[in-house]
């Protein structure tokens, strides 16, 4: 019973009541796991990917109707004439792949009006591959247009969200599909985001040297590598007049320093700046995109691999339309770096999904035109030399005359050169004319 008893006591005694101290870091750990639930739930209904849409068919068609792809499928459906379970072939729209995103990125010039930088950026969050497509400002586009560039829609369409949605259009139209979003980024945004990030280290491919007060554009930059900031980063991505191509190898720089800035914010990336970062991007860039979206673009994009970004400038060439440089592209090679890299479809991009004036169809029209003009030249002349001819009918009766001359006239250039005769013969067979007529009365 002892024993019993000084267990007991023993195990009265081991018993402690928790300190003030305790209780508080019980409660703290307690309110942290809630806290941590509560941002988890928060951050899982507000970073969420954008909802993508099926294309739909167009009610009507018509030369500028953007048409996209379908898909023929095999179903079962009922006769209703004989009750009989038959196969028939289903046309229905292509659908869009899942975690497959383009959006268009666009730069305007200074006084917003043209949009000189078209890019489409695709993210594929499956594999996290990233790929840039670039369409050249002065790509030809169909439609009734003056000047048919691509960079004169947004502004002719009157800019802002109308001007958008006619520039989404009219690539749909050209590329065979549409856009998922967009975002229009002014320069202020691009210098910002390269000072924030302490600036980049890029090859600068050509001395550039090039003034235009007008634009208040002043570029000055050597050849090599070295440490661009926002200001010289900015002259880089403008500069094009010493380019043999002008802009196409503009686009090329472009995205080759896109890529390289890329890399850099993702090495920058940190809870001390992230916050400037996006104060940057809605201070300074349009888009139909929700925060939700861009933070979930932002959490993907840092698991990609921009050393190995695809990247491709469509290619095509120079043409002259109403007295406009311009620039064609061509339609097979088009289709197939979109089929392979930035076709959201489950299934082919053809060429009747597109809508490109290629350069063989350019020149044959202005042949054509040329062919027809001169046939109308050749015409006008015709009927010019014909009324001519009606007009001097009567002249031509005396086209043989010789020149004004009376003895001529009258034939007296063909008399010998004898002494003509004179009156006298006249009046004497005259007088014995007269005579006899006297006699024989």
């Amino acid at each position: 019973m002892k024993l019993f008893g000084n267990r007991r006591r023993a195990e009265h005694l081991g018993k402690k009541r928790l300190s003030g101290l305790q209780r508080g870091l019980i409660m703290l750990a307690v309110s942290l796991v809630f806290l941590g639930a509560s941002v988890a739930a928060l951050y899982v209904s507000f970073v969420r990917p954008m909802q993508l849409k099926d294309p739909v068919l167009p009610d009507t068609q018509h030369e500028d109707t953007f048409v996209p792809p379908t898909v023929v499928e095999t179903k079962e459906e009922l006769d209703e004439e004989t009750g009989e379970v038959v196969m028939v072939q289903v046309e229905r729209p292509a659908s869009h792949k899942s975690n497959f995103y383009n959006i268009l990125v666009v730069g305007t010039d200074d006084d917003g009006t043209r949009t000189d930088t078209i890019m489409i950026a695709r993210l594929d969050t499956a594999d996290h591959s990233v790929a840039l497509l670039s369409i050249p400002r002065d790509t030809v586009i169909t439609g009734n247009y003056s000047v048919p560039k691509i960079n004169g829609v947004y502004g002719g369409a009157g800019k802002g969200e109308k001007g958008i949605n006619a520039l989404k259009s009219k690539l749909a139209q050209l590329l065979g599909f549409e856009v998922d979003a967009y975002a229009m980024v002014n320069l202020d945004a691009f210098i910002e985001l390269v000072d924030l990030v302490g600036g980049v280290e890029f090859e600068v491919p050509v001395s550039m040297h090039y003034e235009d007060p007008t634009q208040d554009l002043y570029i000055h930059l050597d050849a090599g590598l070295q440490h661009l900031d926002g200001q010289k980063a900015m002259q880089l991505v403008r500069f094009r007049k010493g380019y043999a191509t002008q802009d196409i190898e503009r686009t090329h720089v472009q995205q080759r320093f896109l890529q390289a800035l890329a890399k850099k914010c993702l090495e920058e990336v940190s809870i001390a700046n992230i916050g400037s970062m996006a104060e940057i991007f809605l201070d300074n860039v349009s888009t139909d995109l929700s925060l939700g979206n861009i933070a979930y673009f932002g959490q993907e994009l840092l698991k990609c691999d921009f050393e190995n970004m695809y990247t491709y400038t469509l290619e095509g060439e120079a043409v002259m339309i109403n007295d406009a440089s311009c620039y064609a592209i061509y339609r097979g090679k088009t289709l197939d770096v979109v089929n392979a890299y930035f076709n959201p479809y489950d299934t082919e991009l053809t060429a009747a999904n597109v809508s490109i004036r290629t350069p063989e169809e350019i020149f044959a029209e202005q042949a054509a035109i040329r062919a027809q003009q001169e046939a109308l030249e050749e015409q006008q002349k015709k009927q010019e030399q014909e009324e001519q001819g009606e007009t001097s009918e009567d002249d031509t009766l005396f086209e043989d005359l010789p020149e004004e001359n009376p003895e001529e006239d009258w034939g007296l250039e063909q008399l010998p050169d004898t002494e003509l005769p004179t009156d006298d013969w006249i009046t004497e067979e005259f007088v014995d004319v007269t005579a006899q007529t006297e006699n024989v009365n």
